[in-house]
């Protein structure tokens, strides 16, 4: 605990600590932030399904108009859309298309979206601009999976045990079911690593 609360006083992110070749993002971010590497992959797996380009929002928040609106869109695009429950997920092919669907989002108001392989919400923009990071960047694996890694090691500052930082990662602490998600494929990976301890256990995004 009292190492996450030190990470907190130094520069947003420590972009000089960039994984050297053949070095596992996963594992340098972990060791940055203290946070168990299994534990991030696990966030994202459950957040994206390790999506790099996937940006997500709460449909209900979204006026008719706006519906309409985002729907012409994507068609125009030609760009994927599916509905689970009560959230969208764009899903776009690439960058550029991931690119033109935030900038389409942020410059006509609509609700706060998730952003790339750990889901980045939108709140975090003036947190991003004091780092020099435009929303577009979160689509960079490396750069979105630190980014993650920092506000997952803010929500350890402030709570007292893993369920709720985890919880408070998604966004709401109590009688949220995300955190056991997150155990459940974090329990996966680590059933895996005791089968076969020379097997890579999660994959490298770049």
């Amino acid at each position: 605990m009292f190492r996450i609360l030190m990470l907190l006083f130094f520069p947003l992110f420590m972009w000089a600590a960039q994984a050297n070749q053949g070095e596992n993002i996963w594992v340098k971010v972990g060791q940055i932030y203290g946070i168990e590497p299994r534990l991030l992959y696990s966030i994202a797996k459950v957040e994206s399904d390790l999506d790099r380009y996937v940006v997500a929002f709460s449909a209900s928040k979204m006026t008719p108009s706006q519906a309409q609106r985002l729907n012409t869109f994507l068609k125009q695009k030609g760009i994927e859309s599916k509905q689970h429950t009560k959230v969208i997920a764009i899903k776009s092919k690439n960058k550029y298309e991931a690119s033109h669907v935030v900038h389409f989002l942020y410059t006509n108001n609509y609700p706060r979206f998730d952003m790339g392989i750990m889901q980045i919400n939108s709140i975090h923009k003036p947190l991003l601009d004091k780092a020099n990071i435009s929303l577009y960047d979160l689509f960079e694996p490396k750069i979105n999976i630190q980014v993650g890694a920092y506000i997952l090691a803010t929500c350890f500052a402030r709570h007292k045990n893993n369920k709720d930082a985890i919880n408070a990662y998604n966004g709401k602490i109590n009688d949220n079911p995300y955190s056991a998600k997150v155990f459940k494929e974090f329990q996966k990976l680590y059933s895996s690593y005791k089968k076969d301890k020379t097997k890579l256990y999660y994959r490298d995004p770049s």
